[in-house]
C-alpha cells in the first residue's frame, strides 16, 4: 500500500527524505485504530479510502482491534435506559482507572420517542439487534461507528391475536454472501406462521423475504427470548408442552434451513432446557442454568459449551457453587442471585466475565473460585433489571461492517421504482390496498411512511377540486358503547354515505349505517386521520376511513371533565394530539383550574407543554377545531372574567404556546339557550352562532385578516329534519363542497347540504326511515325496547380523505 501523502514543499537546506514503511506496517497499524479514526482517514484520498474499505481489511481490523479486549475484558457500552437520556456511553480495560473511563460512543435518534432500548443480540462482526421495548421498533446498530438503522416493521397477514401471535429474532453473518441476516419467526395462535429475513448491507432489497427454502419454524420457540448466533446458525430454545421436554432448534443463515442441535446430556439437562437461555461464550454455544430471583432455590450457576459444533459435542461443563465463593465485599450477596449471565471468556479461557441483574461486572477465576470486580460504580443495589438511571450493558466489538442505508432509500433508489412509486401514489388507497398483493416489493413501497406522505399530499391537492366524500363510522372501532346486537343489524365500520341515501353506488342495495348511543362529533379529517371523541368517553380513537386502520389513546386521568383535538406540526410532518381539560371548576364562584396535555403521536405517551396554562376557560364539550397550524376553543362565558366571554383561545401546535383572538361582535345570552361553536369551512376558521333553544337560525361568521365578516344566515325552522333538534345536541357546520360551494350539516339523525346561493337544504340522509324500520321490528318481536333505543341513537358522520396514512400504533404491535 502506497502511502497517499504528498510531499511537502521543502526549503533547499533540508535533507530529502527516503524513508517509508512497508505497506504490511501501514496496514497493521490501521487495523489496530478504532473504528471512527479509520473512517476519518478514508476521507484522505481515493487510494486510503479504497485501500481501507476491501474486504480483507475490514476481517483484519475485526481482528486486530479487538484483540486485546478478547484477552482481557471486552468493551462494553450502555445503553440508555431511561427515554430522558439518549446518549451510549462506552467502557474498555484501556481506559479503566483514568478519569472519565465512561466514554460517550454515539446518540439515539429520537430515543424519548423509543422508550428504553435493550440489545436483542451480541455482536455479530460488530453489528447488534436493538429493541425498543415500548416502541416495538428495532434497530441494527455499530456503536463503533456510531451507526443505527431502523427495521422495516413488516406485519403478519390476517386477523391479529395479541395475546397468542408473538415474533422471535435473531441476528446472523452470511459467510459466503458476507452479509449480514436479520431472521424473524412469526407465530400465529401460537402455531408457526413463516420465517422471515431481511439482507443488511448491498443485497438488501429494503423489505422482509421468506426463507430462499420456504422453510417454517419446525417448533415453537419461547417468547421474548432471542436467537443467539453460533457457528453460521441461529439457535433457539423451543416452548413444548409439559412432558414432552424442549430441544434445540437452528437455523442456517446461509442454507436457510431448519434443523436441531443436540443438547448436552444428563439429569440437570432438563432443567436448563427448561429453566435456562441460550447465549455465546467465546464464540461457542453456551446453555446457561442460573438464578434470576433471590426467591427461586438455585444455589449454583450450570455452564455447558458445544466445544465441537460439527459433531454436536458439549466438550466442557462448569458447576459454580454459590454459596462456597469466597467473601468480596465490592461484589456483594446480590450478584448471586439477580440473573447473572456469562459475557465473555478471558485470560486464555481461565476467568469467564459475567453481568448480574445489579449491572455488575465481575470475572470469575475458575481455578480459584474467586470474584473481582472488573467495572466498578456500575451497581446499583435494590434495582433489579431496571429503574429509571441504570443502563443495559452489552459487549461490543470495533469493526467497519455499516449497519445498512435506510430501508425507504432502499425501497425508492432505483430509478425503475421511483417511477413506479410516482404512478402508483396516483392511485386511490382503495386500489392500492388490492396492489399490495402483487408482491413484497410493491406492499413494502406501499405501507412505507414516505408513500404515505407523498399519496397523501398528492390526494389533498387533488381533493379541491372532487365533491365531499361523506361516510358514516361505527362507534364500536373506538371506545364510545355501542349494544352489539345493533352493531350487527347494522353494518359495516365505515359506511360511505351514497350506499345509505341511495344515491351513486348505493341505488342497488341501500345499507343501514352504525348508530352509536351517544352524538360523537368529527371534525374535518387532519392529514387523512379523524379523531373520534367524546365528553362521555375517556377514550379516543384515530381512525383512517379509507383503510379502516384504527387506534385507541387514552389520555384523561380521574374524572377530569374535557375534550382531545388532532391537528399537524408541519415543520415536522406528524400529527398531534392536544387535550384540555378541567382539573377543578365552580360556577359558583367563577374559580377553575385548567390542564393541557400535548401528545405528538410519535411519541409514546403525552405530555404537560413547557407554557403556562391557558389564560382563559373554554367549552370542552365539542372538540377543537384545527386551522392553519392552530387549535382554537371556543371561550366559555359561564367562567372567568368579562374578557373570557368574548374570546377565543388558540394552540400553535408548532411553538406550543396559547394565544386569546376575540370572537365575532355577536352578544350571547348563555342563560337564554345561545351558544357558538367553531368550525372549519374553506380553510378557514368560522364561528356558528345559534341563538336560542332550539336555534330557529344559525348564523356563520368566517375569520378573515381584516376580522370577522357574517357569511351566511340560515333559517333551519324550514326544514323539519333539522328543526326542533334535541336542544343539547347542536347543527354542526362540517364541510364545503369544493364543487358547488354548498355547506355539509349534520344534526346527529340527519346529514343534508345547504345552498347558500339559493338557499335550500337538500335532505340527503335521515334516520326517521331506520326508525321506522325499527318500529316495525318492535312490533314483530313484541318488544318496545328497540323503538326507545332507536329514538335515543345517532349516527356518526364524517368527511374523509384519501389517505394511506396509518394510525400511530407502535404501543398495540404485538412485537
Amino acid at each position: 500500500m502506497d502511502p497517499p501523502c504528498k510531499t511537502a514543499r521543502t526549503s533547499a537546506a533540508a535533507p530529502p527524505c527516503h524513508q517509508h514503511l512497508p505497506d504490511e506496517v501501514i496496514e497493521d497499524i490501521f487495523a489496530r485504530m478504532p473504528a471512527k479514526s479509520v473512517l476519518r482517514c478514508r476521507c484522505l484520498s481515493r487510494a486510503w479510502a479504497a485501500a481501507l474499505s476491501s474486504d480483507a481489511f475490514v476481517d483484519l481490523h475485526l481482528d486486530l482491534a479487538n484483540r486485546r479486549h478478547r484477552e482481557e475484558a471486552p468493551s462494553l457500552c450502555f445503553l440508555p435506559r431511561s427515554a430522558a437520556a439518549s446518549t451510549v456511553h462506552a467502557w474498555s480495560p484501556e481506559h479503566d482507572g483514568k478519569a472519565g473511563a465512561f466514554l460517550p460512543l454515539m446518540d439515539v435518534p429520537h430515543n424519548t420517542r423509543n422508550g428504553a432500548l435493550m440489545a436483542v443480540t451480541r455482536p455479530c462482526r460488530g453489528l447488534i439487534l436493538l429493541r425498543a421495548i415500548d416502541a416495538r421498533l428495532y434497530y441494527l446498530c455499530n456503536p463503533s461507528m456510531g451507526e443505527i438503522t431502523a427495521l422495516p416493521d413488516g406485519r403478519m397477514a390476517g386477523d391479529r391475536l395479541p395475546t397468542r401471535d408473538y415474533a422471535s429474532f435473531g441476528l446472523g453473518y452470511d459467510a459466503r454472501a458476507r452479509s449480514h441476516k436479520v431472521v424473524r419467526l412469526l407465530y400465529h395462535d401460537y402455531r408457526p406462521a413463516a420465517c422471515e429475513l431481511y439482507d443488511v448491507g448491498a443485497n438488501s432489497a429494503g423489505h422482509w423475504r421468506p426463507a430462499a427454502s420456504g422453510a417454517v419454524p419446525p417448533d415453537r420457540v419461547r417468547m421474548n427470548l432471542w436467537g443467539v448466533f453460533v457457528e453460521g446458525h441461529v439457535h433457539w430454545i423451543t416452548m413444548r408442552l409439559k412432558g414432552q421436554g424442549e430441544a434445540i432448534v437452528s437455523f442456517s443463515i446461509t442454507e436457510e434451513e431448519f434443523g436441531y442441535v443436540s443438547p448436552p446430556s444428563g439429569t440437570a439437562v432438563a432443567g436448563a432446557l427448561r429453566d435456562g437461555t441460550l447465549t455465546e461464550l467465546a464464540g461457542r454455544l453456551c446453555l446457561l442454568l442460573a438464578p434470576y430471583s433471590p426467591k427461586l432455590p438455585m444455589e449454583s450457576i450450570d455452564i455447558w459449551l458445544l466445544t465441537d459444533y460439527a459433531a454436536r459435542t458439549w466438550g466442557t461443563h462448569w458447576h459454580i457453587d454459590l454459596t462456597k465463593l469466597p467473601p468480596a465485599p465490592e461484589v456483594g450477596d446480590g450478584f448471586k442471585f439477580h440473573g447473572v449471565t456469562p459475557i465473555a471468556l478471558v485470560d486464555g479461557g481461565r476467568r469467564v466475565v459475567f453481568v448480574s441483574g445489579e449491572y455488575q461486572v465481575l470475572a470469575y477465576c475458575l481455578a480459584t473460585g474467586t470474584l473481582k470486580e472488573l467495572v466498578p460504580g456500575l451497581r446499583r443495589p435494590g434495582h433489579h433489571g431496571g429503574g429509571a438511571t441504570l443502563q443495559l450493558l452489552v459487549p461490543y466489538e470495533e469493526s467497519l461492517v455499516s449497519a445498512g442505508r435506510p430501508f425507504e432509500d432502499i425501497l425508492f433508489s432505483p430509478p425503475p421504482a421511483r417511477a413506479l412509486s410516482v404512478a402508483l401514489r396516483r392511485l386511490p388507497a382503495r386500489t392500492l390496498g388490492r396492489l399490495k398483493l402483487v408482491c413484497r416489493r410493491w406492499r413494502a413501497m406501499i405501507e412505507s411512511d414516505r408513500f404515505a406522505a407523498w399519496h397523501n399530499a398528492r390526494a389533498r391537492a387533488a381533493a379541491a377540486t372532487c365533491p365531499n366524500s361523506v361516510v358514516f363510522v361505527d362507534p364500536s372501532c373506538s371506545t364510545i358503547p355501542v349494544p352489539c346486537d345493533f352493531w350487527d343489524l347494522f353494518g359495516s365500520a365505515v359506511v360511505p354515505l351514497e350506499s345509505c341515501s341511495g344515491g351513486p353506488g348505493g341505488a342497488s342495495r341501500r345499507r343501514k349505517p352504525p348508530l352509536s348511543t351517544s352524538r360523537v362529533v368529527c371534525r374535518r379529517p387532519c392529514h387523512g386521520l379523524l379523531l373520534l371523541t367524546s365528553h362521555y368517553a375517556k377514550q379516543h380513537a384515530l381512525l383512517n376511513p379509507m383503510t379502516q386502520d384504527v387506534s385507541p389513546f387514552s389520555l384523561l386521568d380521574g374524572d377530569h371533565y374535557g375534550c382531545a383535538g388532532l391537528g399537524y406540526d408541519q415543520s415536522r410532518e406528524e400529527h398531534v394530539l392536544v387535550h384540555l381539560c378541567y382539573a377543578r371548576r365552580c360556577f359558583g364562584t367563577r374559580r377553575y383550574a385548567m390542564e393541557c396535555a400535548v401528545w405528538r403521536l410519535r411519541d409514546l405517551r403525552p405530555r404537560k407543554p413547557a407554557s403556562s396554562p391557558p389564560p382563559i376557560p373554554v367549552a370542552v364539550d365539542l372538540p377543537p377545531v384545527y386551522v392553519g397550524g392552530k387549535m382554537y376553543w371556543p371561550g366559555e362565558p359561564r367562567r372567568g372574567n368579562a374578557a373570557a366571554r368574548a374570546a377565543i383561545l388558540a394552540f400553535d401546535i408548532g411553538t406550543e404556546a396559547f394565544e386569546v383572538v376575540p370572537e365575532p361582535p355577536v352578544l350571547l345570552n348563555v342563560y337564554g339557550g345561545d351558544r357558538m361553536i367553531l368550525t372549519e369551512l374553506a380553510g378557514k376558521l368560522c364561528a356558528v352562532h345559534s341563538p336560542g333553544s332550539p336555534a330557529r337560525t344559525m348564523t356563520i361568521w368566517g375569520r378573515n385578516e381584516g376580522g370577522w365578516t357574517r357569511d351566511h344566515v340560515i333559517e333551519l325552522e324550514q326544514w323539519p329534519e333539522f328543526w326542533p333538534v334535541p336542544t343539547t345536541e347542536p347543527v354542526m357546520p362540517m364541510a364545503v363542497d369544493p364543487v358547488d360551494g354548498r355547506i355539509l350539516l349534520d344534526t346527529g339523525k340527519a346529514v343534508g347540504y345547504y345552498d347558500t346561493r339559493s338557499r335550500t337544504l337538500e335532505t340527503v340522509y335521515s334516520l326517521k326511515s331506520h326508525i321506522d324500520e325499527l318500529r316495525k321490528l318492535g312490533e314483530l318481536w313484541g318488544n318496545g325496547g328497540e323503538l326507545r333505543l332507536a329514538k335515543e341513537m345517532f349516527v356518526i358522520a364524517a368527511v374523509c380523505e384519501d389517505s394511506l396514512l396509518r394510525p400511530y400504533d407502535r404501543k398495540h404491535r404485538i412485537w
